[in-house]
């Protein structure tokens, strides 16, 4: 369990760099993201360009979730959850 540990920490380093390299120098600059409150989406985009960053962190975010159910049934049905 530990090196999952290192590992998500070294994935989420790596995204602030990959962010921070691929906007330095840029003066047009799009964000877009979703916050969760329960089962409610809450989509924001702060350009006209900014809901496709929202739709693709809507998409990301199902397929995380679908994956965190599917390794949660798994385990159950092997009689470890």
């Amino acid at each position: 369990m530990n090196k999952f540990l290192w590992l998500g920490i070294a994935v989420l380093l790596a995204g602030f760099v990959l962010l921070a390299s691929g906007s330095a120098g840029q003066g047009n600059v799009s964000t877009g993201g979703v916050v969760f409150v329960g089962p409610f989406p809450f989509a924001f985009g702060s350009q006209p360009e900014g809901w496709q960053l929202a739709l693709a962190s809507v998409v990301i975010g199902g397929v995380m979730l679908a994956l965190f159910l599917l390794w949660g049934w798994r385990l159950a049905r092997m009689g470890q959850g």
